[in-house]
């Protein structure tokens, strides 16, 4: 019997999180994986139950195997956008990657990234849709091209990372951007959750480089934080306007999702 099964509800079966929604799976009794279908995934196999422990190895095996074949299919196309995905949404899964190889994948994309907008959270991601974007420009106010953007940010609860709440270079939420002619940007993500236990606000990190231009930074990264936020406090106002971190005002548009606007300029070296 053949059955038809929207990503989240498969993935969340039998296991396969690292998938991105636009991938499809046929999975036999030997979960061989072929890839490269439409959204939903085609399920075939005689019964569904709890994955094993050899079920699980050989789905970090094909992890793996999937990693190899995305990392060759840049190196054959730098222009792969599925590949470039692919590889993108197995770091934000955080599904049986050791630490040194998220780290190694990060710079993978970063190398690849060749657009002004991206996708920060799988599909499934719990919390509330947000959408950021602005432009890049110079203090003549032209815009800039080739500027690349990196941000990341701790997931609705306020982490970074499932094994290290903390752990910000390995943050599981992070995207890259490279900016066209127009100096535009926009990132698609949810809204962060404060740090647990601590009266730190929400906020997103962003670091903007460009040649011949000094990094827009604050300290390590410029810190994005919501005006709407209940934890900005006074106190925390005066901490981002002492140290340039932008306060975002936060609209809603036709469809109810949140979106930010932060335009940013940068100064010539």
């Amino acid at each position: 019997m053949k059955t038809a099964f929207k990503y989240n509800l498969v993935a969340l079966v039998l296991g396969f999180c690292t998938l991105p929604c636009n991938a499809a799976v046929v999975v036999t009794e030997n979960f061989l994986i072929t890839l490269g279908l439409p959204e939903d995934f085609l399920i075939s196999c005689s019964k569904l139950q709890t994955p094993s422990a050899d079920s699980t190895m050989q789905s970090s095996q094909s992890q793996t195997e999937l990693i190899a074949r995305c990392e060759k299919a840049l190196e054959q196309n730098p222009e792969d956008d599925q590949a470039l995905e692919q590889l993108h949404f197995i770091v934000a899964k955080a599904n049986a990657l050791s630490r040194d190889e998220s780290l190694r994948l990060r710079q993978v994309i970063r190398k690849y990234t060749r657009h002004a907008n991206t996708v920060l959270a799988p599909p499934d991601e719990p919390g509330e849709p947000l959408i950021v974007s602005g432009t890049v420009r110079n203090v003549e106010g032209k815009p800039i091209a080739g500027a690349l953007i990196y941000v990341f940010h701790a997931d609705a609860k306020g982490y970074y990372a499932p094994a290290r709440a903390m752990d910000e270079p390995n943050a599981r939420l992070f995207g890259y951007m490279k900016t066209g002619a127009d100096g535009r940007y926009e990132f698609r993500t949810i809204r962060p959750g404060g740090y647990p236990k601590q009266p730190i606000p929400q906020h997103i990190h962003m670091l903007v480089t460009a040649a011949g231009y000094r990094d827009h930074r604050c300290r390590s990264t410029c810190q994005l934080v919501f005006a709407d936020d209940p934890r900005m406090t006074a106190e925390w106002h005066k901490w981002a306007k002492k140290d340039g971190n932008p306060i975002l005002s936060v609209t809603r548009d036709q469809d109810g999702i949140q979106r930010c606007v932060y335009d940013i300029v940068l100064h010539r070296n």
